[in-house]
């Protein structure tokens, strides 16, 4: 009995099983069923529901003309168009975009594809002073924030995770696009971007596209791989001919290219509140060309990088395994930028030991060139370290080492540095204006050896432009540090670094002209003269003393001297010398310091007794003379001739950014 109790159990269950198993089955046949025989009506309704809430949100119109299924995943949309109603002016426009869509997707109005294909895109952009019309993407902006709720902590790690995997999700495993075209015009440049065909297919992916700014036209190619399953892959944009640039010059005045530039992602990863990224960059025959970096044209043959790139809860940090080449030398960089809570920037550069010869061959060409063709021995390596918490801009870290390993100049290039040790001609520029040139030597009668000069002129300009002359080897880096916070907490260039070494060099081998290549390679020429001794302490104050400005068309202690005072360098009395050492950084406007009735005025009696006290400490004079020192001073020269004798406003603050001292 037992036996056939449980059969018939057995049997029941069963049949049980196959009737649920069954209606299962039926149910999902009827949803595909469904899905198929009602899929273009779906397509319509999401299609419809999506055009009117964008018209809505954007006061435009988002038209698709016809929408509908070919197979059982593709949709065909033709006639797409996006016009702004006001203006009636078409913003976007295609011929024919066919999709597979996963119809599941499609209920769940989440839009994803496996497959695309465009014809005859058309994107127009203006953005005059009269007419915008695009704005309205942004239209809601000043509501939101009328009703904007607290700020809230960004996650960037968390962010750049959902970005990144934003990117690979939303790009198809195949696309191909025919006859592509942006535009955006503007009052002053027009650009452009075509393409016949961007395709991506297999993993892989090719496009040929121009680009145009105004009627500058430059041919570009692009190659790469996608791998969708790592979130991985690389890119390279290709130079298809030597006229081609980014199109950054009308705006930027900027020439920037490159034959070869190739970027790949290699690796994601994230670990708890840190998105570590990590791949390479390359740069084959890199081009620049800005009046801000140099006057002439700047090319790097070959640069490269393997990043190691870490994204934090509240930071951004490039991690000091990244390794980078630049030519023949290597760099090891480490940057963290702290966002919150508190602001921190950081920066470790070291570039190991390398032949000297390598490190000049492999500075860029046309950035120093001075320093072109030089030729050298021995080694040479460089550490630099640099960190300011912004909240406390006063504890500021700076330190630049180039260090020599059994280094020596073997040929000079495009300059022999140690002709200062003899007499040689000066032409003094004002930017790039030639102003006069001059011998700096004993042929000129106004040259004055530095035994001949008042002690207390070349103890004010010392203490004044760098107290420390004697004692370092070009360089003055608690300057630096002292420059760097106060610039940082004024937001401008309040105050400069540069040693008397550093100025002669600027003067004697250097335009004016306020590149980043000059401030450079300045550095670079000062390293050189004091490593190797090219030059005796001496002799550059006493040259410096000799061709510096002191006056418009005043060049040198002697013509100062007598210019201002009728005097000779050695006659010069104490408070003569500091007022001479008070208009070095801006001599042009020394008449300026005056008042009406021909006196120095009041508020430089504060410099007085800061240069003064200086004196004191370095025991250059004694406490009775810093005693009885006042701004009184005479002009006597032909100096006396410019004072303005009349009431005269001028904003101070503005004649010391225009004519800043560096």
């Amino acid at each position: 009995m037992k036996r056939i109790a449980f059969y018939f159990q057995t049997v029941v269950s069963s049949r049980k099983f196959k009737r649920a198993f069954l209606f299962f089955g039926c149910a999902v046949l009827f949803v595909f069923l469904f899905l198929f025989l009602f899929r273009n009506s779906i397509l319509t309704h999401f299609t419809q529901n999506i055009t009117k809430q964008l018209s809505k949100k954007y006061n435009v119109q988002f038209i698709v003309k016809n929408s509908e299924f070919i197979g059982l995943k593709t949709a065909e949309f033709r006639e797409i168009y996006i016009v702004d109603s006001t203006k009636n002016d078409t913003l976007f426009s295609t011929q024919k975009i066919i999709a597979e869509i996963s119809l599941l997707n499609l209920l769940r109005t989440h839009l994803r594809f496996s497959s695309v294909q465009i014809e005859k895109l058309n994107m127009n952009l203006i953005d005059k002073k009269e007419y915008n019309n695009f704005s309205f993407f942004f239209k809601n902006t000043k509501d939101v924030q009328k009703n904007k709720k607290p700020k809230q902590t960004i996650n960037y790690a968390d962010a750049s995770e959902k970005l990144l995997k934003l990117i690979f999700d939303v790009i198809p495993h195949e696309f191909n696009a025919n006859q592509i075209a942006f535009s955006l015009i503007t009052d002053s440049v027009d650009y452009t971007f075509k393409s016949d065909n961007i395709r991506i297919y297999n993993g892989q992916f090719f496009s040929t596209f121009t680009t145009s700014e105004n009627d500058s036209i430059s041919s570009w190619k692009t190659l790469g791989s996608i791998d969708f399953a790592s979130n991985t892959g690389e890119i390279k944009l290709i130079r298809e001919n030597s006229s081609s640039f980014f199109p950054l010059y009308s705006k930027y005045k900027l020439k920037v290219a490159v034959d070869t530039l190739t970027l790949s992602l290699n690796s994601m990863k994230k670990d708890g509140d840190r998105l570590m990224l990590s791949g390479k960059a390359n740069l084959n025959n890199f081009f620049v060309n800005h009046w801000r970096i140099s006057p002439k044209n700047v090319t790097v043959l070959n640069s490269s990088m393997e990043f190691n790139f870490t994204i934090g809860d509240s930071y951004f940090q490039v991690d000091s395994s990244t390794v980078a080449k630049l030519n023949k030398i290597t760099v090891i960089p480490y940057v963290k930028v702290q966002l919150s809570p508190y602001k921190e920037m950081i920066l470790n550069v070291v570039i190991p030991k390398v032949s000297s010869n390598n490190f000049f061959e492999s500075l860029p060409h046309g950035l120093f060139e001075n320093l072109e063709g030089i030729e050298t021995l021995g080694e040479i390596d460089y550490k630099l370290m640099f960190s300011m918490n912004t909240n406390f801009p006063d504890s500021v870290q700076f330190s630049s080492t180039l260090s020599p390993h059994h280094f020596k100049i073997k040929k000079y290039g495009r300059t022999n540095f140690s002709k200062i040790n003899d007499e040689f001609l000066y032409t003094a520029f004002d930017g790039d204006r030639a102003i006069r040139t001059f011998p700096v030597g004993s042929s000129n009668p106004s040259y004055t050896p530095l035994d001949q000069i008042s002690n207390f002129l070349q103890q004010s300009i010392q203490n004044s432009e760098d107290g420390n002359f004697y004692g370092h080897k070009g360089f003055n880096e608690r300057r630096f540090r002292e420059s760097i916070a106060e610039n940082y907490k004024k937001k401008r260039f309040a105050r400069g670094a540069s040693t008397i070494s550093m100025q002669l060099v600027k003067n004697l081998f250097l335009r004016k002209n306020k590149t980043i290549a000059r401030k450079v390679e300045e550095a670079l020429l000062v390293w050189l003269i004091e490593q190797n001794r090219l030059i005796s302490k001496k002799r550059m104050f006493e040259v410096y003393l000799n061709i510096i400005e002191f006056g418009h068309n005043v060049y040198g202690i002697g013509e100062a001297s007598q210019f201002y005072f009728n005097k000779t360098p050695i006659q010069l009395n104490l408070e003569e010398s500091i007022f001479l050492s008070m208009i070095v950084p801006r001599p042009k406007w020394y008449m300026y310091h005056f008042d009406e009735t021909g006196n120095l005025k009041e508020n430089t009696q504060s410099y007085f007794n800061l240069i003064g006290g200086l004196l004191v400490k370095h025991k250059a004079i004694t406490e009775e003379q810093f005693g009885s020192l006042t701004n009184k001073i005479e002009l006597s020269g032909k100096a006396k001739e410019f004072l303005i004798k009349k009431d005269t406003t001028i904003n101070a603050e503005k004649l010391m950014i225009e004519d800043e001292k560096e």
